[in-house]
């Protein structure tokens, strides 16, 4: 029995050494895994931004700098995002492109990105016209683009776009809505090809407000010469901007600079179709938001850099805000607010007091309410307390009155009853006197007698009469 229980101990502390390997190999196909999946999560995806006119081109600029936010954020993957522009954009030559597209190639021939993003239509046709050698099966997203821009029948499985929709006949009506006298509109746009295009469809689309205002091109003028005419605009003129990255002077314009110019000589107020523009030089209107722009774009981003197919998300074209204005251009213009479209908002309104000094204000009012309630207060207790003391007066004057009638009373009374008994004395004496002297004989001596007791009864009724007049007339002091 000793013996079975000492090998069945050795068993349970020496397992059978295929146990031991397999467990072995267990725990380092756990550890392989593990540092897979560490290595997977640490690297991030490579999103390739293709910009159509450069970093400082609006509204595309805007486009790049918002999209690279919304990116980060919506993202669940740490991103490595590459940008690059499209510089044969500004003009009609081709011959560049051959050049990058090669470049793009080489530069990602080891590692292609995850994703490529096109911002603008040229960028857009760049890549559609060298998909071929610019990673066929990349995942690309094309955005900040309208959808008359896109070649659909170009599209492949692999691609999809998230795009805008252009209406200018709304964007013109909302010119003559906030200015019902305007005359003439002046739209300003350069000749870039993206640029010829948009004048073509903006002519078209605004053929039905011919007869209400007139409209005018001024592109065959240098911007310079632009300048000129801007600064001596009619009256009731209004100004469109839609783009001038390229003059008919051959000159590239490259940021805000040239609105920046044109906003400081013009003698009309300035409309655009996107609020990449607003902030400064725009009076407002319908327009394309970036912000709501790239966040359709990052989320569509997203969900292709998690593996979902390019070709099965399909996004509607988005419209135009809501109005949003400008209040200091408003006031500049003399634009009033009841012209606005319903909904409108209005941004930069200058503070007013209240606005600026809100909580000091609500301590002043504070502090005079209490000042106020404090001497209404005051005013009350001393109305209260001047009547509590006339009441106070006049129930002592009766008092004082009801003291002086009950003491005369009694005083009346004790003098009536002090100088009754002399009176009477007098009234009795002087009788006896009279029928002493009525006798047959008068007895003069008792008659005398009686006389000087009336005499004696008098001078006592005097000095009682004359001892309660003193006393009256101390109850008096």
């Amino acid at each position: 029995m000793k013996g079975a229980l000492s090998n069945s101990s050795i068993r349970l502390k020496a397992p059978p050494f295929s146990a031991r390997v397999w467990r072995a190999g267990s725990l380092i196909a756990l550890l392989t895994a593990s540092l897979m999946c560490s290595a997977l999560a640490a690297e991030p995806k490579r999103v390739l931004l293709l910009l159509s006119f450069g970093r400082d081109f609006r509204p595309w600029s805007e486009y790049t700098k918002n999209l690279r936010t919304q990116l980060n954020e919506q993202s669940r993957w740490p991103l490595d995002i590459i940008e690059y522009s499209l510089v044969s954009a500004r003009s009609s030559d081709e011959n560049p492109e051959g050049p990058l597209a090669e470049y793009l190639r080489a530069l990602f021939v080891g590692h292609p990105p995850d994703l490529i993003i096109g911002i603008g239509a040229p960028a857009t046709g760049f890549v559609q016209r060298h998909r071929e050698q610019l990673f066929r099966n990349t995942p690309l997203l094309f955005t900040a683009i309208e959808a008359r821009r896109v070649q659909s029948s170009s599209l492949t499985e692999h691609d999809t776009v998230v795009a805008v929709h252009h209406d200018f006949l709304v964007l013109f009506e909302n010119i003559l809505r906030v200015l019902p006298d305007t005359k003439n509109i002046v739209v300003l746009n350069g000749v870039s090809p993206n640029e010829r295009f948009w004048k073509g469809e903006i002519t078209r689309e605004t053929e039905p407000l011919q007869s209400r205002v007139g409209i005018t091109w001024i592109d065959h003028l240098s911007f310079e010469e632009t300048l000129k005419y801007a600064a001596e605009l009619p009256p009731n003129s209004a100004i469109f901007w839609y783009q001038m990255l390229l003059d008919s002077a051959g000159v590239v314009h490259e940021g805000d600079t040239s609105l920046r110019r044109l906003y400081a000589v013009a003698n009309a107020p300035i409309f655009s179709h996107d609020d990449a523009f607003f902030g400064r030089e725009l009076v407002g209107g319908p327009m394309h938001s970036v912000a709501v722009g790239n966040g359709r774009a990052a989320a569509v981003a997203v969900r292709l850099l998690g593996g979902e197919s390019a070709g099965d998300i399909k996004v509607p074209p988005s419209s135009f805000a809501p109005a949003k204005f400008d209040w200091r251009l408003l006031q500049r213009w003399s634009i009033s607010e009841k012209n606005l479209p319903p909904g409108s908002e209005i941004y930069f309104r200058d503070p007013s007091l209240w606005d600026q000094y809100r909580v000091q204000l609500l301590a002043i009012f504070a502090a005079l309410f209490a000042q106020a309630a404090l001497i209404c207060w005051l005013i009350f207790e001393h109305r209260r307390r001047h009547l509590a003391e006339i009441q106070s007066r006049n129930a002592l004057t009766e008092l004082t009155y009801m003291n002086r009638t009950a003491a005369a009373g009694q005083l009346s009374a004790s003098i009536a009853h002090e100088v009754s008994q002399p009176l009477t004395g007098i009234a009795t004496r002087a009788s006896a006197g009279l029928r002493w002297l009525r006798a047959e004989t008068p007895n003069l001596e008792k008659a005398g007698a009686a006389f000087e007791q009336i005499v004696i009864a008098g001078h006592r009724a005097s000095d009682i009469h004359h001892k309660r007049s003193c006393d009256v007339q101390k109850g008096y002091q």
